[in-house]
């Protein structure tokens, strides 16, 4: 009876060990390095797309489903709505708009991204007199499956204090 209870309270250890776990799979190789230049240089083309009224480069720089939060307007999700908000900076007058990366960060997978910055914006108010703008950005960019990078997210805000603070 002994020998029994001895065989079955070993029955599962002997089991266990006969049993081949497979090894982890390895870590992805971290990939950001990699992504950085290629981000800078999907921004800098949104940038010249954007300063250069070019709409359909413009938002197609914006993944399908992206949105852009502008300051004082709903959040633009879609290109219909990204290319309406767009249109309406197009209309202010003698607009014109430089943004520079100053930071760009990748995740170690390689397939998204974050850069910040700053910009300026400058156009006319309603009586001619030019009104500059200066601000700040965040944007997060997809790897699409074609090896484009695309906006998924953008967002921006001014660093003047508002009008009577």
């Amino acid at each position: 009876m002994r020998t029994r209870g001895c065989c079955v309270a070993l029955l599962p250890l002997l089991l266990l060990a006969g049993c081949k776990t497979a090894a982890p799979a390895p870590p992805p190789a971290d990939q950001s390095a990699q992504v950085i230049d290629a981000v800078k240089a999907a921004d800098q083309a949104w940038e010249k797309a954007f300063a250069g009224r070019d709409t359909t480069a413009a938002v197609d720089a914006v993944e399908a489903s992206g949105s852009v939060l502008a300051p004082n307007v709903p959040i633009a999700t879609g290109s219909e709505a990204i290319r309406t908000l767009f249109a309406g900076f197009y209309a202010l007058p003698g607009m014109t708009i430089d943004w520079e990366v100053k930071e760009v960060q990748a995740s170690s997978s390689g397939d998204m991204a974050m850069t910040r910055g700053t910009y300026q914006l400058t156009f006319n108010d309603p009586k001619g007199k030019p009104v500059v703008d200066q601000g700040k950005y965040a944007t997060v960019w997809r790897k699409q499956a074609d090896g484009r990078w695309k906006v998924l997210l953008d967002a921006f805000n001014s660093d003047l204090p508002l009008p009577g603070s």
